[in-house]
């Protein structure tokens, strides 16, 4: 009698980059599409804000140069889908669900940051003599906020910015590196890239921080929504702070 043949052995998923149904090129992809999108939004908008008599402004809360911000992480999404969700889908990218207890991490994580990033820059004031973020003249030009300037920061930089950014750094290039460097290098490499990108030397080590602490939700969780949440956090309490020294 013969014997019941043996079933045949799963095959094991592939572990390159296409498993994920996209690669490295998408990511240059997306990153050239974000730049050339604005430029040509820069042109555009420019060039309405003319037409109209809308003067450009120095900082985000003046219409025009808002504009453009929102228009640039729109740009971000978009590419993000263009060349990465429209072929793997949204969840691949980490929009999906996470446990609750991933959010319960949120404040406790946040606490500790701002902790640590008062630590850093204190140590970078010593050594330099000074510290000052661009990033706050750049957004209040050095004007007083109004409640609508708040307002509307809060919608983009504590709504539309943290969104954009998870999506394509914890969604679209922490994949890749997990593949290639593990979770551990994943989550430091993906925190230097995050901090360099913001091309803000005095900033590095407290965005390479921040960077940690997001890229850590990120792993655990296995979705980018606990670290939009603290993202956002973060950008909205400083949005909120910005208002009442200003105002």
């Amino acid at each position: 009698m013969k014997k019941p043949s043996a079933p045949p052995l799963p095959v094991p998923p592939p572990s390159g980059p296409q498993s994920l149904g996209w690669g490295w090129r998408a990511v240059a992809a997306t990153m050239a599409f974000t730049v050339v999108a604005t430029v040509v939004l820069a042109f555009v908008i420019r060039g309405l804000a003319s037409m109209f008599g809308f003067k450009p402004g120095t900082a985000l809360v003046s219409p025009v140069l808002y504009l453009l911000g929102t228009a640039i992480y729109l740009a971000v999404i978009a590419g993000v889908y263009l060349f990465a969700a429209r072929r793997a889908g949204w969840a691949a990218l980490g929009l999906r669900a996470a446990h609750w207890s991933s959010y319960l991490l949120v404040v406790p994580l946040f606490v500790l940051e701002v902790f640590a990033i008062f630590t850093v820059n204190t140590q970078i004031r010593r050594l330099v003599g000074s510290f000052e973020n661009p990033q706050m003249d750049a957004i209040t030009g050095g004007q007083a906020l109004s409640r609508g300037d708040v307002a509307m920061l809060l919608v983009l930089i504590a709504g539309l910015v943290p969104f954009a950014e998870e999506l394509f750094f914890r969604g679209m290039l922490y994949p890749l590196l997990r593949q290639r460097f593990g979770a551990l290098g994943a989550v430091i490499f993906s925190a230097a890239i995050f901090a360099g990108v913001h091309f803000i030397p005095i900033l590095l080590p407290a965005l390479f921080i921040v960077g940690l602490c997001l890229a850590f939700l990120r792993e655990r969780s296995g979705s980018i929504w606990p670290g939009v949440c603290l993202h956002a956090l973060q950008n909205g309490m400083v949005i909120i702070a910005l208002g009442a020294t200003t105002a």
